[in-house]
């Protein structure tokens, strides 16, 4: 499973990395070239959800969201408008993280309930730890709060540099970043189980 995510995390990082230097590689400027970027990121998200069938709330998001900044960059003749694009998926889902905490329940704790829907007894227990074990319930919420601030990070230093940078520049640097920021989000939250899993053995 986690071979599989992250052989989609490098398509979705991938792809629109290799359109944006083969159109420049053919000497298009840096305008069509992002476009020719977004609208790989666009077809990526089609091809999910029509031959995977896996179209949801979050596809449907970041396609509707590289179409508007797509269509608003070509209107301006900005290619900053799309070098923005992660950044504000970045911070939307950053904002979500962290917000749950702030209000309701951890997203991260609900996310983990949907794919362990199944699992009544499991599910039981999780109510049970969760009225009365504060550890659980700080587990989850740390979880979600450090995630969240990886995200929101990366979307505010990404805008920082896509205002003080040479578009080029940026186009260069953008995917290492948005590579980076999520192996970063990935590598916490498996350190984060491992680390839970040992306290749990160790009792």
């Amino acid at each position: 499973m986690q071979k599989k995510h992250l052989a989609g995390l490098l398509w979705d990082v991938g792809l629109p990395a290799v359109a944006y230097y083969g159109g420049r590689a053919l000497g298009y400027d840096v305008l069509p070239a992002l476009a020719a970027g977004a609208v790989a990121a666009l077809l990526r998200v089609a091809f999910v959800a029509v031959v995977r069938r896996r179209l949801n709330g979050i596809g449907l998001i970041i396609g509707a969201t590289f179409a508007l900044l797509l269509v608003v960059s070509l209107f301006t003749g900005d290619p900053r408008v799309l070098l923005a694009r992660e950044s504000v998926l970045s911070g939307a889902g950053g904002l979500l993280l962290v917000g749950s905490c702030l209000i309701g329940k951890p997203l991260i704790y609900t996310a983990a309930r949907k794919l362990n829907a199944g699992k009544a007894e499991l599910l039981a227990q999780w109510d049970e730890l969760w009225r009365t074990q504060p550890q659980f319930r700080r587990r989850f919420t740390t979880l979600s709060a450090v995630m969240g601030g990886i995200l929101l990070a990366d979307a505010i230093v990404r805008v920082v540099l896509i205002c003080l940078l040479p578009v080029d520049t940026m186009a260069n640097l953008s995917p290492a970043l948005h590579f980076g920021a999520l192996a970063l989000v990935a590598g916490y939250g498996l350190w984060h189980r491992k680390h839970a899993m040992e306290r749990a053995n160790a009792r």
